[in-house]
């Protein structure tokens, strides 16, 4: 009898690892599927206001070309670059965009407070089996948001649900709006037939004088369709070779940072502009160093962050 109970035991475990082993492969092709050449559509609705005498804003709609590189694989971490592909009177121009880094089991994510600074969280292990957590970095590769979550397989679909996190201001509106201070946000990446969407449950709240209060809910919804290979060919084919020559710098970059934000136990701070220049601008100029042959590597990425931290 103890032997038959072992040997059940057994069959139990091992079908329980090549379930997870089953499951963690889903969640990387899952993943994977995200890269690709896509037209995306960025669609942002106020839906709700939550402070009294709040009026909702005009809803905000764009439309651009995007292809998405995949920049590492090491299995339990892949990192996508984003690439944004625009018409200018001189033909096609590329952009580096944002970033996505996947780590599977990861227990650290970040709190932005507002302030350019980001408190580091640590996850039990309980709550990290089984996840990943999606670190958005911004065009030059300084934090956006970290979330920790889950990928669920049903059916035919793919979807990934974050932990309630926090992350600044959009692009879209930080350089218009000052009447809140961040954004409190769920994420869903959904895998669809043909490419991907990513879901937002944004609520914009104002942090400041001791108050906390949401302005409003809002909806974001950014759909990725895939794009065939003849499709903007000229400009998908512009954006592979620009990343091509910078690939190796930018992911000095993210080693820099990722030593920066794993190491830390205090809050990561850094400064919009020193001596009048930003960090974008300086971690473009030395992207344009790399693109032209001239050796870049982690002593000079590593000079320019420690001048912006705080």
């Amino acid at each position: 009898m103890k032997a038959l109970l072992t040997a059940f035991a057994l069959v139990v475990t091992g079908s329980s690892v090549i379930a997870n082993s089953q499951k963690f492969s889903r969640d990387r092709a899952a993943i994977l599927a995200m890269a690709g050449a896509f037209e995306v559509e960025f669609e942002f609705r106020e839906t709700i206001p939550l402070s009294a005498g709040y009026e909702l804003r005009k809803p905000y709609s764009s439309k651009a070309k995007e292809l998405v590189k995949v920049a590492e694989d090491h299995g339990t971490s892949i990192t996508l670059q984003h690439l944004l592909v625009i018409e200018d009177e001189n033909g096609p121009a590329v952009i580096k965009h944002w970033a996505q880094i996947w780590k599977y089991e990861d227990c650290r994510t970040l709190s932005y407070e507002g302030g350019k600074t980001w408190l580091p969280v640590i996850h039990t292990d309980e709550e990290t089996k089984g996840t990943w957590t999606q670190f958005v970095t911004q065009t030059d590769d300084s934090p956006r948001y970290k979330a920790q979550g889950r990928w669920i397989h049903m059916g035919n679909t793919s979807t990934w649900t974050s932990r309630l996190s926090t992350r600044p201001l959009p692009r879209r509106e930080y350089s218009k709006r000052s009447d809140y201070d961040l954004l409190v946000v769920t994420n869903q990446h959904v895998i669809t037939p043909n490419g991907w969407v990513h879901q937002q449950d944004n609520r914009k709240l104002v942090s400041r004088e001791g108050t906390r209060q949401f302005l409003c809910m809002e909806a974001g919804l950014n759909r990725y369709t895939r794009l065939s290979a003849e499709s903007s060919r000229e400009g998908f084919e512009l954006a592979e070779k620009q990343w091509d020559k910078t690939r190796e710098f930018w992911a000095h970059v993210r080693r820099g940072w990722d030593e920066i934000i794993e190491n830390s136990e205090k809050p990561v701070r850094y400064a919009t502009m020193v001596d009048g220049q930003r960090l974008r601008a300086e971690m473009n100029g030395l992207a344009r160093k790399a693109a032209t042959g001239e050796p870049v590597g982690p002593k000079q990425v590593n000079a320019v962050l420690a001048t912006f931290l705080r």
